[in-house]
């Protein structure tokens, strides 16, 4: 793909945020921005980029980097339909699960994008965590085909 063609990919999923049933994002929910209370209770941290937006972002970007690439391999549609199960919108809103997955599969270039530019950067993350995260995304991306899945959501 051509530079051009990259960045015409990441402005169609992007405009696939604001479509769908709206939740509230965190924005960065990776598995580094999350705690565990001593009774077992887990939540996040770090809330600087919260919005509104579609489900599928902040529920792919977790997966993809909170899971090994073979417990993701081996899990991601069945905690995808657990996700689906459990979102609270009317049923109309409620995507087919179908379409999750076609969701599901775009996520992966927002993630990608995040951790390759924040490798470039100097004090976000250390290095090691920054290529593991991105690896991850990348793998994710070419398997789940992403670019096949954004040209689908543009369409």
């Amino acid at each position: 793909l051509s530079g051009d063609a990259i960045v015409d990919l990441w402005s169609g999923y992007v405009r696939t945020l604001a479509t769908g049933p709206m939740t509230l994002l965190h924005g960065d929910a990776h598995i580094g921005n999350t705690y565990v209370l001593p009774d077992g209770d887990v939540g996040f941290l770090d809330w600087q980029v919260l919005r509104r937006g579609n489900w599928s972002q902040d529920v792919g970007y977790f997966l993809v980097s909170a899971l090994t690439e073979e417990d993701r391999r081996s899990n991601e549609k069945e905690l995808l339909e657990v996700y689906r199960g459990s979102l609270e919108v009317s049923k109309d809103q409620v995507p087919t699960a179908e379409h999750a997955w076609l969701q599901y599969r775009a996520a992966p270039a927002y993630g990608l994008a995040i951790w390759l530019s924040t490798l470039g950067t100097d004090g976000w993350q250390s290095r090691e965590i920054s290529l593991a995260l991105a690896q991850r995304f990348a793998a994710a991306f070419v398997e789940l085909d992403t670019v096949s899945a954004l040209r689908q959501l543009a369409d």
